[in-house]
């Protein structure tokens, strides 16, 4: 899809903000979970709490880093005019397990995800509505 996009008259500038929307999008999650924002409608206490909010950092910042990714490659695309550099999320980690210590990245890459599911299933029992 991404090497359609470029072939438009201002394609290049489309994914370009493309990407930069993704990275922001990723910031965005980061800041979620170092600020703990996603905790204030939560109707949960003690320790429940405590695991809901631990899972919730590392969910939304695995998350964010996973989206950061991604549009860094959206970008890198753009810049260079070159299709094959897009990706997806799929992509992303998958480039991600082609790296040195790669199996190791992607592992935690993967159980940020989980944390962030596992926050997201806390969200739906304890989420004022």
């Amino acid at each position: 899809a991404t090497a359609g996009v470029l072939e438009w008259p201002a394609g290049r500038w489309l994914v370009l903000a493309a990407g930069v929307v993704v990275v922001g999008v990723g910031a965005y999650n980061v800041h979620q979970g170092l600020s703990r924002d996603f905790m204030e409608r939560m109707r949960v206490a003690g320790p429940r709490r405590r695991a809901v909010a631990r899972l919730g950092v590392v969910g939304f910042v695995a998350r964010g880093i996973v989206f950061g990714l991604a549009g860094v490659f959206l970008v890198k695309a753009a810049v260079e005019y070159d299709a094959s550099e897009a990706v997806g999320i799929d992509g992303a980690l998958a480039r991600l397990a082609g790296q040195p210590f790669g199996p190791v990245l992607l592992g935690a890459a993967a159980a940020g995800l989980v944390a962030y599911a596992l926050t997201c299933l806390a969200w739906a029992r304890y989420r004022e509505v």
